[in-house]
């Protein structure tokens, strides 16, 4: 296992010279022809210009033949830091750039690079790959790290009681600062996604998704990269289903998150989609800005620009375990939609508004209904917040809420197949469920919370509840999602190591010790078309 920091140890994130770094994929709009290549860069200080950023890309690793520059300009935001309020935290430029005019199922190799902004694009394109400075190695870096962390830790000596005391019970971020800084030079590559139907057989693609939750930066979690990493063969893509970094409160803990990545994901060659959930909302303790870094640092495939507003309520930290609903937060990265090979994935926004006249309930009702069941056969929800819950723990969300009012009765009318979430660190599968009753076409509903955060939920009851298939709060890990065609597809649950606590499940307020579930596989059959029947 790598180094994790000591709980209330001093962690700052690794400097690398304003080098490319923190490098991850989406899909485009267009998942056959589109791939968004994601980075940071220098930090965003005052005084501190944004470099020009490319990608050169080509079908061979030898031959990287096109040239695409930026479409935008590079995007930052500035943050108080949570325990020092006359501090102010810089994040690194992140460059967004779309590479588009690819082939359907297709390999592509590609490197980032970076120039001087007032050189412009044009030298930035003709400077030969091999001689460009972004791509030299820094010797360095990892002493460079220590220096600055310790400068880092220096800062903080004055920190009052209450914020070390929070500090200590925090759980601590990845540590990666003594490891080398990521290999920008380095020639990755990704695949594009198939068309849904191969126009010769008329048959369908199939494809696979890698389903985690709840992720974090901790011990755990790089155990789930890992696992994801050495079996990566044949994921076509990864869903995270929202609590993304685990920041409490501190934005420099995204940038060790993404340090975090750089060590141990798959995300700079495999797209990376992500959905928002409570601790990505990041208000900060003298300010009213939220969902800084989910809209900055990432870039989805979006409808719109988003709509983000500022949180009207009280000032000092938001709990973020029962934030408000709803939140000022609209297009952009919070609700989106992408189409992979048979597979209409429709990824929401459990902190967005979702009642009817709402513009993600009226973009996800026309989502549904315009859906051709004939070229996507398999529609696959994503939202933080299960509206479905065997575990004791959010009874009382108010998103849960207002998903099981409004969203769960388009679910059932369209034949949603699955709905993945997360929220509770733990793992669940429903039968096919509509209301609260077990009917064959209905949706099958999967928590899969148990990426890397405390894992221990309890039960609510010994016995489970009708609609529950498998249930399990005492293994970590994530799931696959496997479509064989337009009729049948597979779901297989991976657990990877027992929780810390306890390696069986308990029951709220009971001295019961249920045993661990330590694996689940089941293969669905396409709801939709059962319904035809």
């Amino acid at each position: 296992m790598a180094k994790l920091a000591m709980a209330g140890a001093k962690v700052a994130p690794r400097h690398c010279r304003g080098a490319v770094k923190h490098l991850h994929l989406s899909v485009g709009k267009d998942p056959t022809s589109e791939m968004i290549v994601s980075f940071a860069s220098k930090w965003s200080e005052p005084g501190v210009s944004a470099p020009i950023a490319g990608i050169h890309v080509g079908r061979s690793p030898d031959q990287l033949d096109r040239f695409v520059g930026e479409q935008e300009l590079p995007v930052r935001y500035t943050s108080a830091l949570v325990r020092h309020q006359d501090q102010h935290y810089y994040s690194p430029f992140q460059h967004h750039i779309t590479i588009d005019q690819l082939e359907p199922d297709t390999v592509y190799y590609y490197v980032a690079v970076l120039g001087d902004r007032s050189d412009g694009i044009d030298v930035l394109r003709e400077t030969a790959l091999r001689y460009h400075p972004s791509q030299r190695v820094h010797e360095n870096t990892v002493a460079e790290n220590i220096i600055m962390q310790a400068e880092e830790m220096a800062n903080e000596d004055n920190e009052d009681d209450f914020r070390r005391l929070r500090r200590k019970l925090a759980p601590p971020p990845y540590d990666g600062h003594e490891k080398p800084c990521y290999e920008g030079h380095q020639v990755r590559s990704f695949k594009t996604a198939p068309v849904p139907v191969n126009p010769v057989s008329g048959e369908h693609a199939t494809a696979t998704f890698a389903i985690i939750g709840d992720l974090g930066q901790f011990t755990h979690s790089q155990e789930t990269l890992e696992n994801m990493r050495d079996n990566r063969e044949g994921i076509d893509a990864v869903v995270l289903v929202g609590d993304i970094a685990y920041t409490d409160y501190d934005h420099r803990r995204w940038d060790t998150f993404f340090d975090f990545l750089d060590d141990f994901s798959i995300f700079d060659e495999v797209p990376f989609q992500v959905a928002i959930g409570n601790h990505d909302i990041d208000k900060q303790e003298d300010g009213n800005e939220i969902f800084q870094a989910y809209e900055t640092r990432f870039r989805m495939p979006q409808v719109y620009p988003p709509e983000l507003g500022t949180f009207d309520g009280p000032s000092g930290l938001l709990n973020m375990d029962a934030p408000p609903y709803p939140l000022p937060y609209e297009w952009g990265n919070a609700y989106y939609v992408f189409d992979y090979g048979p597979a209409k994935h429709i990824v929401l926004s459990a902190y967005s508004a979702m009642e009817p006249g709402s513009p993600q309930y009226e973009w996800f009702k026309a989502e549904l209904e315009n859906a051709d069941r004939s070229v996507t056969p398999w529609v696959l929800v994503t939202i933080h917040t299960p509206i479905y819950n065997t575990f004791a723990l959010h009874a009382h969300d108010l998103q849960i809420f207002a998903a099981r009012e409004h969203l769960e009765p388009l679910f059932v009318e369209y034949h949603v197949n699955v709905v993945f979430t997360g929220h509770i660190h733990a793992y669940q599968r429903t039968a096919n469920v509509a209301m609260d009753e077990i009917v064959e076409t209905g949706p099958v509903h999967i928590t899969v919370g148990a990426g890397g955060r405390k894992c221990d939920a309890p039960y609510k009851a010994e016995e489970a509840e009708h609609w529950v298939e498998q249930r399990d709060a005492s293994f970590y890990g994530y799931g696959k999602f496997q479509i064989f065609n337009a009729t049948h597809a597979e779901w297989r649950w991976i657990p990877l190591s027992s929780a810390d606590e306890h390696a069986y499940n308990v029951v709220k307020g009971e001295e019961v010790h249920l045993p661990q579930l330590d694996h689940d596989m089941v293969v669905m059959e396409n709801q939709y078309f059962l319904a035809q029947s």
